[in-house]
């Protein structure tokens, strides 16, 4: 009996573990479906640059995503890099030309949304249109990256 007696406890652990896993609707789980990115978020002025330059980000993603008519995390993946952008504009039927028009189409949406807001002013909106002009997007995405680094020590 002592011997068996380790066993029990275990299965007693499991047992409960399950219970609990069922109990709480882990048997019906579904992952959360994915944001449609034509609907527009409302905006908030954060205060903070990390917080403004994100919401602009999404924002910007959001509203590329909807042209293209894809989801904001597809077109995140497909602009990490050239490769990635053009098998996802293969994908949808879309030149790799419209596939960047439509990030900064969404780009110039986003900072207009966030100058409305209060979140961001006119003349870094206009810094920020230069940098998308001149820069391809996973590049912009890569200083993004680093900015937030920066930003948050």
């Amino acid at each position: 009996m002592r011997r068996a007696a380790p066993l029990m406890v275990a299965i007693a652990a499991v047992a409960a573990v399950v219970g609990s896993y069922l109990a709480l609707g882990g048997a019906s789980y579904e992952p959360t479906a994915v944001a449609d990115p034509c609907v527009r978020r409302e905006w908030r002025d954060p205060g903070d640059l990390e917080a403004v330059l994100e919401q602009v980000a999404l924002s910007a993603f959001d509203g590329a995503a909807c042209e293209l008519g894809v989801s904001r995390e597809e077109l995140v993946l497909a602009l990490r890099d050239e490769e990635s952008l053009d098998a996802c504009a293969l994908e949808h039927a879309v030149d790799r030309a419209d596939a960047e028009r439509a990030f900064e189409d969404g780009l110039e949406r986003a900072l207009a949304e966030a100058e409305d807001a209060g979140a961001l002013s006119g003349f870094s909106a206009l810094l920020i249109t230069r940098a998308v002009d001149a820069v391809p997007p996973w590049l912009l995405l890569d200083a993004l990256e680093s900015l937030r680094g920066l930003l948050s020590s």
